[in-house]
Order: C-alpha cells, then structure tokens, then sequence
C-alpha cells in the first residue's frame, strides 16, 4: 500500500496477522494470514518541515488499520513500551483521523501492573500517551481506523515485555474485556475520554505542530512539561 501527501508517495510498512501471533488471545484461531496494520513512517507534507523533524528528531506517522478480528479478538497492534529519558519514558500523542480507537495504557510495576487507561477516541480527538506507560492501539469496528502520531525518532521501541507476556494486560473481544492470565496483580480498567490538548480542536490537524515546534518539546523532554499529561477525563 502507497500514500501519496502532497505530491510524494510514501509506502508502507506491513504488520502481518502472523506477525501478532505472540500477543493474541487466540493465535489457534489464525487460519488464514492478512495484512493486519500499515505504518506510513516519517511523513511529511514540505521539505521545510522536514528539516525541522530532521533537526528535533521528530517523526510523523500515518497507521492504518482495516477491521477485524483473530477469533473474536479485534485486530490491534503488537503494543511496546519507550525507555527512560531523565528518569521518565518518552511519551507519544496520536489523532484519530478516521474511523474510532481504543487505546490501552498499561504502567507496569515490578509484580505486575500499577494501572491500566483505556481511552475510547473518535475522528479528530488527539490521545497523549503518557510517560510510563506502555500502549496498544485496537480497531474496535467494522471501519478501518486510520491515526497519525508524532513522536520523538531518537530512540528504539521495546516489544519484549508484550511479547513476553503475550500482549497488554487485558484484550479487547466480541464478548468484551478479557484479562490476560499471563499477568499478576492487573488492576481494574479506568476508562477515559480524551480532553482538548495543546489548544488543539478537534478540527486542527496535529501535523500542524510542527509549524511551532516548541509545542511538541515535551516529546523530547516530557521532564519539563509535565502538566500536558493530564490528558483524560474520567469516566
């Protein structure tokens, strides 16, 4: 799959379903292979906001995640955690451009989870992925969900605590929530809503960021800019 932005052609990276297979509730259940996600990385609409990203070591993605489900699990992503930058993770924001997003933040601790978020988001509502906490993105209908994220680039992902323990706490399914038994100690699902951040509407695009990119500084040093993480309401 190819996306073209204003004039150039991005191509995609593909999660296969068989590549989720070590984080799924019901891998037996994966009989036939298909293209789970698409990940549009390091998008840009203009060299000069490319210079800017280059120079921040910022990254725009697109994600796009058609409906589906492996049993009666929905289709997600294979879920990760960032590592410590000044005795806190990096953190992420990300927008629904099209379609509805559940995302699952888990905070681990040593025996186990401190506190699990799940955070139902529609068209145009951003979604800050706070420090601490890993996530899973999961496409809970039967319209395909496309997302945008900007992140800080200057570092790599880690997958192994979700493979390890073969996926986020709590999976997502037909007959709803479903803890996962490879867990200790999961504590009950808070459930939010996602609030307006960085004087955003739901109408402005996130990509937009970049044009004052100090705006986007507590994705490099999210030490400093602690009072942009609370991010949810409640339910």
């Amino acid at each position: 799959m190819e996306l073209e932005i204003s004039g150039r052609i991005f191509s995609a990276e593909i999660r296969w379903a068989s590549n989720l297979k070590p984080v799924l509730a019901f891998p037996e259940a994966l009989d036939n292979d298909f293209p789970a996600y698409y990940m549009f990385r390091n998008v840009f609409y203009s060299t000069s906001d490319k210079k800017v990203m280059d120079e921040l070591g910022l990254r725009y993605d697109y994600t796009i995640i058609p409906p589906a489900k492996v049993g009666t699990e929905f289709i997600k992503t294979f879920g990760h955690y960032h590592p410590k930058a000044n005795g806190i993770s990096y953190p992420e924001i990300y927008e629904v451009l099209k379609g509805e997003a559940l995302f699952v933040l888990q905070k681990p601790r040593k025996d186990g989870i401190e506190d699990v978020i799940v955070v139902r988001a529609r068209e145009g509502e951003k979604v800050i992925v706070p420090p601490d906490y890993g996530h899973v993105t999961i496409n809970p209908t039967n319209k395909e969900l496309r997302t945008a994220n900007w992140v800080y680039n200057r570092f790599s992902s880690i997958y192994g605590p979700y493979r390890n323990s073969r996926g986020a706490c709590y999976y997502y399914t037909e007959d709803g929530w479903i803890e996962n038994p490879n867990y200790k100690g999961v504590p009950e699902i808070r459930f939010a809503k996602p609030k307006k951040v960085l004087d955003l509407s739901k109408s402005e695009e996130m990509y937009r960021l970049i044009k004052d990119p100090e705006r986007l500084m507590f994705l490099i040093k999210p030490e400093k800019y602690m009072d942009v993480f609370d991010a949810f309401s409640f339910e």
